[in-house]
């Protein structure tokens, strides 16, 4: 089935509209805020240079909406090209820092509306209230995690700019058949991997809360990581460990298949393959199209939040 890319460069009151796609791709990655894309189209008329955002629709449903990162006009073979790069509006909040120190009786929606303003940038909400401490040169991104792994005990994902603190539940499951999948397999990928993680108490007394990371020990790895007391788990010292722990594993191991086409799969999304995946969670998404098509990678990590 023959699907068609177009983008939408978005100016105050008015846009332009390029059907006719070179080539495009898409990535997703459930511990990177943002989507990401890189596009080249054939520019049938000049831009502007008031443009306020970008749109990628496949089909008419748009599957992107971003900031203009950098476009550039080039003329080749008496072509003109439009080449596109940009995040999500998501990408804002790892762009902006909040002040340093206590911030208390937050909740999801003070966190992200009274301090800046972000544009198209939707949330789960949630009634809990909570804090965080804010060390200098901590983003909005780095207070949104903290918060929402104390009040959900999850690592926060994007969702074409909508903020996602639960598990998905949406119901989307794919099943592929054995003549869909082009390549399939696993990884492993054990560089961020912490070994040991050691922390001071408040009065700064040091090795005072340790733990360690099963998965590097048994890799016969030796990484110590020494902490000052992270007073954004005040409440709970060995959260501050056990948080890091978990995030250290990202993407230590997964599985992937390959396949042609693309179903707009989200990060949270379900899929099986024969039984070689059953029913799992997807948390990285690549898609490529070219003169040949769409080509999509789909990624189900076996870490500390995912799969395991």
């Amino acid at each position: 089935m023959k699907q068609n890319l177009s983008a939408c460069l978005f100016y105050q009151d008015a846009y332009v509209q390029y059907a006719k796609c070179i080539a495009f791709r898409l990535e997703r990655e459930a511990y990177t805020p943002y989507d990401e894309i890189t596009a080249t189209f054939i520019a049938d008329e000049n831009l502007e240079n008031n443009i306020s955002r970008i749109g990628i629709f496949l089909d008419n449903i748009r599957i992107f909406l971003g900031l203009v990162d950098s476009i550039q006009v080039y003329d080749k073979n008496n072509i003109r090209f439009l080449k596109i790069h940009s995040k999500s509006f998501t990408s804002l909040l790892t762009q902006n820092e909040l002040s340093s120190g206590l911030h208390s009786n937050l909740t999801i929606q003070k966190l992200i509306e009274d301090y800046y303003y972000f544009p198209y940038i939707t949330y789960d909400n949630l009634s809990e209230t909570g804090y965080i401490f804010v060390k200098s040169g901590n983003t909005m991104w780095d207070g949104i995690v903290s918060f929402a792994y104390k009040i959900t005990g999850r690592y926060p994902y994007v969702k074409q700019n909508h903020i996602c603190l639960f598990q998905s539940q949406d119901g989307f499951s794919t099943e592929f058949t054995k003549n869909q999948v082009l390549e399939y397999g696993s990884t492993q990928d054990y560089s961020k991997l912490i070994s040991h993680y050691h922390m001071s108490d408040i009065l700064d007394n040091a090795n005072a809360y340790q733990q360690e990371n099963a998965i590097a020990i048994s890799a016969e790895i030796t990484r110590h990581k020494q902490i000052d007391f992270d007073n954004s788990f005040r409440h709970a010292p060995e959260m501050a460990l056990t948080f890091r722990n978990l995030y250290s594993r990202r993407g230590c191991q997964a599985k992937y298949l390959v396949y042609d086409g693309f179903g707009n799969e989200q990060i949270g999304h379900k899929i099986s393959f024969q039984d070689f995946l059953q029913n799992q969670t997807v948390c990285r998404i690549c898609t490529t199209f070219g003169t040949q098509g769409f080509r999509t990678k789909l990624w189900c990590y076996q870490d500390g939040f995912y799969n395991h």
